[in-house]
């Protein structure tokens, strides 16, 4: 799979030295997010390799224009976004066993690193002075820390989304009011009604096809009464049947009691 071996290890006092296995991003379609001329695939990504921590690791050989995690290599690109308080809401699970995509801002940075890591070198720092890794309970205990977002910046951010969404709901009624009147392949017509309220638009589809369907069903709902009509008739001639034999029945019984032949037991 053309994969490199980069060796580093958590810190200066480390002794264990790990390896990323590393290669220059191939793509099969193309993607504004991952250009192939200058991003890198990472594999073998521990639990507490954070994307700070790569891009501290990385930066070194070029300006890293960002660094994010999949799950595999063929996943597609996950929605990006610029909120730090709603950052995580439509970011799929990742996996233990995930993998990083690391974009440098030029090709010649990657260049760089891949003739680095193609000849034989020293273990790269992960945790540095500068960019300290917490791991275990120190990083819990960080996360806990971690302030609340302010109520300013939650209301600006949830108002900045309100405002977004407005624009979408008021250009698709701007949309739909251009295709008024207009049939679609199957002929249908919309017809659409908008109230004073936002939000109230109530729409009724109406074409031949329609019509034709109406004019179905009341001739079915006709046929079904006809057939309503004949079984009531039926049942009141059943019922009339069932009194003449009853009555037939009783007068023979009266004649045979007359005739003294009737024997009950």
């Amino acid at each position: 799979m053309d994969f490199h071996v980069l060796l580093w290890k958590f810190d200066e006092s480390s002794t264990a030295i790990r390896q990323f296995f590393v290669r220059k991003k191939r793509l099969a379609s193309k993607s504004a997010r991952k250009p192939e001329d200058r991003t890198l695939t990472v594999l073998n990504i521990l639990p507490y390799c954070t994307e700070a921590a790569l891009e501290n690791l990385f930066t070194s050989f070029g300006k890293i224009d960002e660094v994010f995690f999949q799950n595999d290599l063929t996943s597609e690109d996950p929605p990006k976004t610029e909120s730090d308080i709603f950052r995580w809401v439509d970011q799929p699970p990742l996996q233990v066993d995930k993998i990083a995509i690391v974009v440098f801002h030029s090709s010649k940075g990657l260049e760089k690193f891949l003739k680095f890591v193609s000849a034989k070198h020293d273990p790269q720092i992960l945790s540095t002075e500068a960019s300290r890794v917490k791991t275990g309970i120190a990083a819990w205990m960080d996360q806990k820390k971690r302030p609340l977002p302010s109520l300013v910046d939650l209301k600006r951010e949830i108002d900045e989304y309100m405002e977004a969404y407005d624009t979408r709901q008021e250009a698709e009624q701007q949309k739909v009011k251009q295709n008024l009147g207009e049939p679609d392949e199957d002929g249908w017509v919309t017809v659409t009604r908008v109230g004073k309220k936002r939000g109230t638009r109530q729409e009724k589809v109406t074409s031949e096809a329609a019509e034709s369907a109406v004019k179905k069903k009341n001739s079915e709902k006709e046929l079904q009464d006809f057939y309503k009509f004949q079984v009531r008739e039926g049942k009141v001639k059943q019922l009339t049947d069932l009194r003449r034999r009853f009555e037939e029945d009783k007068q023979k019984v009266a004649q045979m009691k007359a005739s003294r032949k009737f024997k009950p037991y």
